[in-house]
């Protein structure tokens, strides 16, 4: 392999580490998120144990941090050159994401007191990055 060749390859496999990291994560906090979100819609934040509740804001927190070293990876890339236009919305993507996580981890007070404007504010900002991370992961695919 050149190094051309070489550089897109540590590329590839910077994209798919952090994107498989990244589903992963969802895997393991999307439940979690569901529940809270259930209990929102429902009226039902009462119903959750205390205990239980607190083991999902320190897998926010600890999920959201590890987000942030995620992010820093995107961050500190060596793109290549027909990558990096893609590769810098993709990034700054992430970093919303990110805030978006941070925002959601912050809207969860002690004592199961959710600040549900900041809660929903935040969902609606990862679903909206979301998407934008999928574009431009499918022109990064599509260039190659």
């Amino acid at each position: 392999m050149n190094k051309l060749q070489q550089k897109m390859a540590r590329y590839g496999n910077l994209i798919n580490d952090v994107m498989g990291r990244v589903e992963e994560l969802q895997d393991k906090m999307s439940p979690q998120f569901e529940e809270l979100r259930k209990a929102i819609d429902d009226d039902k934040l009462a119903d959750i144990d205390a205990a239980h509740y607190e083991e999902i804001r320190k897998s926010f927190a600890e999920g959201t941090a590890e987000y942030g070293t995620l992010l820093g990876k995107f961050e500190n890339a060596d793109a290549p050159a027909r990558y990096i236009g893609n590769h810098k919305l993709l990034t700054k993507a992430f970093a919303r994401f990110v805030d978006g996580c941070k925002d959601m981890t912050a809207s969860l007070g002690a004592d199961k007191k959710i600040d549900v404007a900041a809660f929903n504010a935040a969902e609606k900002l990862q679903d909206e990055e979301t998407g934008q991370l999928t574009k431009y992961l499918e022109k990064i695919q599509l260039i190659g």
